[in-house]
């Protein structure tokens, strides 16, 4: 253990910043909190864990870890392309700039150390998905921050969920019926685009009406609160719930993207009637 502490040490020189950010991923509450003391402040640190128990350890701390849908200790080696995934995901959503450098810390059940230079990951999963329904990166990027707010703040202090679709309007408004007025109709495209920051809140207000909100392929909202009719017959799968089938079955007729926001906390992005991406937030 205490190679591993030193490794990451020496990895940052006092003389240059030799990484932008730091992935530790470990079950083990003590390697957790040795090597964190050794990672210089201002590097922006990850914490990934699969142990309730770890998260609870620094329910005091200013150490913030977050919890893996998958266990490290059944995953073995196959968390290096979870990871391979995970860091294409933060660059589709813009959490992780291309050109970063990220050190990569495994401390336990695996132990090892290893450097990601992201100008080297020439995949991106969310361009191939933007240019599967001809949607432009950035839309899709801004659609994930947008279910991030909401899946992250909730509302009036409750975990809430949201579906929104984004694609041809013709075809979403064919295949889905308003449960209310629309509140979009007659307002200026600017002040409806997912494209700024500065509209999120207000398009998280009317994504959490009952029924989906549809946006544009330029991402500009143009429905709110409208209900997906599932055809008939159509089974969810399991451990699915109304808001996913109703966002998968949407994605499939239209042929579009489909952002399902639950109350537990995952974002889920159907594409083409197929879950694509999934993420946990807590």
């Amino acid at each position: 253990m205490v190679d591993l502490v030193q490794s990451v040490a020496s990895s940052f020189p006092t003389d240059r910043k030799s990484f932008d950010s730091v992935i530790m991923i470990s079950n083990s509450v003590t390697k957790i909190r040795q090597i964190h003391e050794v990672i210089p402040s201002g590097i922006g640190t990850t914490i990934l864990t699969s142990k309730s128990r770890v998260i609870e350890s620094f329910a005091d701390d200013d150490i913030a870890v977050v919890m893996m849908d998958e266990s490290l200790s059944t995953m073995g080696l196959q968390i290096l392309n979870q990871l391979h995934d995970m860091i294409l995901q933060a660059i589709g959503e813009g959490r992780i700039a291309r050109g970063e450098k990220i050190l990569v810390v495994l401390a336990e059940p695996l132990d090892g150390l290893f450097s990601i230079d992201t100008t080297m990951l020439n995949a991106n999963r969310f361009a191939t998905l933007s240019a599967e329904i001809n949607v432009d990166l950035e839309v899709l990027t801004k659609s994930m921050q947008l279910a991030r707010h909401i899946g992250s703040r909730g509302r009036e202090g409750h975990s809430v969920g949201a579906l929104f679709a984004i694609g041809s309007l013709p075809k979403l408004r064919k295949y889905s019926t308003p449960l209310v007025l629309n509140p979009f109709k007659g307002h200026d495209a600017e002040k409806k685009s997912i494209l700024h920051d500065e509209n999120h809140e207000t398009l998280a207000e009317f994504a959490w009406l009952d029924g989906a909100i549809f946006f544009n392929k330029e991402g500009v909202a143009s429905d709110a609160g409208r209900y997906i009719q599932v055809p008939a017959g159509t089974q969810p799968k399991y451990g699915e719930g109304g808001r996913h089938l109703a966002a998968r079955a949407i994605s499939q007729l239209a042929e579009c993207a489909a952002i399902c926001v639950s109350s537990s906390g995952k974002i889920t992005l159907y594409v083409n009637g197929r879950e694509r991406y999934k993420v946990r937030l807590n």
